[in-house]
């Protein structure tokens, strides 16, 4: 039988009041760019960063601090879902403009 392999790893920091670090296994710079971008635009978020701990790593650490009336957690699955709903309306730009192909 084979072992299910995790995608995300999530640590709470207890040295950092209101702060991630999430790992996402076999990712690289550019859905961690993607995601650090999009929490840095939202006022709510005081701190985002991620590195790739070894060049032959596929694992991307992204760390989030958000201010502290808000829920961290809350603010990463929100923001995440956002990337979602931003997806499923590009394909389905994506799938009306093939009709009219």
């Amino acid at each position: 039988m084979t072992e299910e392999i995790k995608k995300l790893t999530v640590e709470y920091d207890k040295k950092t009041p209101n702060t991630v670090e999430f790992i996402i296994h076999d990712e690289s710079h550019t859905l961690a760019n993607m995601i650090t971008e999009r929490f840095l635009k939202d006022q709510r978020c005081t701190f985002s960063a991620y590195k790739i701990v070894h060049p032959l790593d596929n694992n991307v650490h992204i760390r989030v601090t958000a201010i502290r009336s808000i829920n961290v957690k809350s603010l990463i699955i929100e923001i995440l879902k956002s990337f979602e709903t931003e997806i499923n309306e590009l394909c389905e730009q994506f799938v009306n403009l093939e009709k009219n192909i």
